[in-house]
């Protein structure tokens, strides 16, 4: 029922990215998971833009690596601006600088039959506001010092906080 990937082969997860760091932590944790189970030879993320690495650059590893098949798998819901327009032209500066290498894309998750059970399995989860997790202290074990996270030079930023506590 599932796809035959040949060890050659690497998946991507392709999201748009995003200004907090440390934001990406659950995609990361989906593509660790998807490579230990074995489902492709090379599952990473690669982002639009924002966070890293960029698309281009998880090209460019999976290709060194020895990939020869890529699939492009969108983390989205729906089909919007950024699988539609975004994407596609990700996907041609990758065709473009890798012309042996065969590149194919998923749909956006849309609807699929398990979505409901995992949004119910997060309902099951659910708490009242004060006890809702704290994203920005998720997001300190992957956080770096980036101008571009809005938490940067907090007190709220562990990379700057950290930086002035050095004596």
């Amino acid at each position: 029922m599932g796809i035959i990937l040949n060890m050659s082969d690497a998946i991507i997860l392709f999201s748009h990215g995003s200004v907090l760091c440390g934001a990406g932590q659950n995609l990361a944790e989906l593509a660790a998971r998807m490579q230990a189970r074995g489902d492709a030879a090379m599952v990473e993320v690669g982002y639009l833009n924002y966070s890293e690495p960029r698309f281009g650059e998880t090209v460019r590893s999976c290709v060194a690596r020895g990939a020869t098949e890529i699939i492009v798998v969108p983390y989205f819901l729906v089909a919007g601006k950024f699988v539609k327009e975004d994407l596609p032209q990700c996907i041609a500066n990758a065709e473009r600088a890798y012309p042996n290498v065969k590149m194919r894309v998923a749909e956006a998750v849309r609807f699929h039959p398990a979505l409901a059970d995992a949004l119910l399995a997060c309902a099951e989860r659910a708490q009242a506001p004060a006890a809702w997790r704290d994203t920005k202290a998720q997001a300190a074990a992957f956080c770096r010092a980036s101008k571009r996270c809005p938490l940067y030079g907090s007190n709220d930023c562990p990379a700057t906080r950290a930086s002035e506590m050095v004596v």
